[in-house]
């Protein structure tokens, strides 16, 4: 994709998309909602939020967004099985499961055997609802869960499976195309409200951070992206994000070096660890549910 003129840039970019192997499993465009009272009960605000807890896949969320490249580039290979892994109570994994069950595909998850693993609830239980075949794995999650799930990939295929898994940057760079293809999905909303934020921020120290920011890189940088991390990682989250979004780009035919200092992520909410809640995160979820009737996670 050539660069383009910002009044041609959402349509090419929309384009280069379009030209990528991809397979349909979200609900979009998600809502824009101004959130009135609790812009009110925060009082120097004005907040909206972009509703991709309403994507419509198991329960909905943003990873519906990502495996529709990550599974669209499975698809295209001809793969009869996924694999993917993280911690027990995974919304990546619950939704690739589901995603898998849309497809006609068989789901492989590699699953941490972390404090929430026992007893068998919340996305763990849909996990084996929608009929994920689970292996479990010792020790903290980490960025070497990918090993154990490479190991499963060359199992399945001595086995005649034909697998795909989703691993390292590759998965990452095309995860953040979804979150490239969502920014146009706002900047649309945007411009019908006659609306320029100071920033976003989205929760995510991956995929959907890297596509936004290189997304708005593409535009200009019009808004702080800031990214709220939900994990420590033992390596440099950054340098990661940069790497998936310079291979987002490249997917797409544009040449495109950000580094880890474009990159706005703040480490400091994360709390006791993850998936920990902490009080003020508590205090933010009562807030917003009594404000406004929205559920964050």
């Amino acid at each position: 994709m050539a660069r383009a003129e910002l009044s041609d840039l959402p349509a090419a970019l929309a384009a280069a998309l379009a030209a990528l192997p991809r397979v349909s499993l979200a609900h979009t465009p998600t809502p824009l909602e101004f959130c009135r009272r609790l812009s009110r009960a925060l009082g120097d605000a004005e907040v909206w939020i972009k509703r991709d807890d309403c994507t419509g896949l198991a329960f909905g969320g943003n990873k519906a967004r990502q495996l529709e490249f990550t599974l669209g580039e499975a698809v295209h290979q001809g793969a009869d099985c996924v694999i993917q892994g993280a911690a027990s109570q995974s919304n990546h994994c619950r939704q690739c499961a589901a995603a898998c069950a849309r497809l006609g595909l068989a789901c492989y998850l590699v699953l941490v055997r972390d404090a929430r693993a026992e007893p068998v609830q919340g996305n763990l239980l849909l996990d084996h609802v929608l009929g994920a075949q689970i292996t479990w794995v010792e020790g903290p999650l980490r960025e070497s869960l990918d090993d154990a799930k490479l190991a499963l990939a060359e199992r399945l295929r001595q086995e005649g499976r034909r697998p795909y898994a989703i691993v390292g940057d590759r998965g990452r760079a095309l995860s953040a195309l979804g979150y490239v293809n969502a920014f146009l999905e706002l900047w649309a909303q945007l411009e019908v409200h006659s609306l320029r934020p100071d920033a976003v921020y989205v929760c995510s120290a991956g995929a959907t951070g890297a596509g936004l920011r290189l997304a708005a890189r593409l535009f200009g940088d019009p808004f702080r992206i800031v990214s709220i991390a939900p994990i420590r990682w033992e390596y440099d989250a950054r340098e990661a994000m940069a790497r998936a979004a310079n291979l987002a780009a490249a997917e797409l035919g544009i040449p495109m070096h950000l580094t880890r200092d474009d990159f706005h992520l703040d480490e400091g909410y994360v709390g006791p660890g993850y998936g920990q809640i902490s009080p003020e995160a508590r205090a933010a979820i009562e807030l917003t549910a009594r404000t406004e009737g929205i559920l964050l996670d």
